[in-house]
């Protein structure tokens, strides 16, 4: 049997994303990743029609929890395994976190494997509900403003999405 392999890279803007509003709190989660796999597809197939494909197994399931703390969880479907390296504020409404993500995923002939880096980025602002609140100037300000809404939050699930020309959030 034929196989097709290749480096795959995802795309530069965010794979998955999510957003919501809990009271005066809108919220936005993104996850992005950086660097390439390797792919390989039994029986051999179209690389463009593979990429999709990867890029559909890369960003099934992804659940992101500890959004109100320094050591954010991700995980994923595809049993992806995230090793966060840093954390850091942001000015004036972002916590970013980085790391690693190492894949072992296989789904209807086409298997991804190896290490690629990973970006968090979690936004918090005042919902356009919240009148003129000012946005926080620290990360203390930016904890203390949101950390309840956020801590309220066991968990987000990340949506496949085309954010290709997402902008900031509402």
């Amino acid at each position: 049997m034929r196989a097709t392999a290749f480096r795959y890279r995802p795309p530069v803007s965010p794979v998955a994303a999510a957003t919501l509003e809990i009271g005066k709190v809108a919220i936005s989660v993104r996850l992005s990743f950086d660097g390439a796999l390797y792919a390989c597809r039994k029986p051999a197939g179209v690389v463009e029609r593979m990429e999709a494909e990867a890029l559909d197994l890369l960003s099934k399931g992804l659940f992101v929890s500890g959004i109100d703390t320094p050591v954010a969880t991700v995980t994923g479907a595809a049993g992806h395994r995230f090793i966060q390296e840093s954390e850091v504020f942001q000015p004036p409404d972002s916590r970013l976190y980085r790391g690693l993500c190492g894949v072992g995923a296989s789904r209807n002939g086409l298997t991804l494997t190896g290490m690629i880096g990973y970006r968090l980025e979690v936004r918090a602002g005042w919902a356009t509900r919240a009148g003129d609140c000012g946005p926080p100037a620290t990360a203390a300000e930016w904890a203390e403003l949101f950390g309840g809404q956020l801590a309220s939050i066991g968990g987000v699930v990340l949506r496949r999405s085309s954010l290709l020309s997402l902008g900031t959030p509402p």
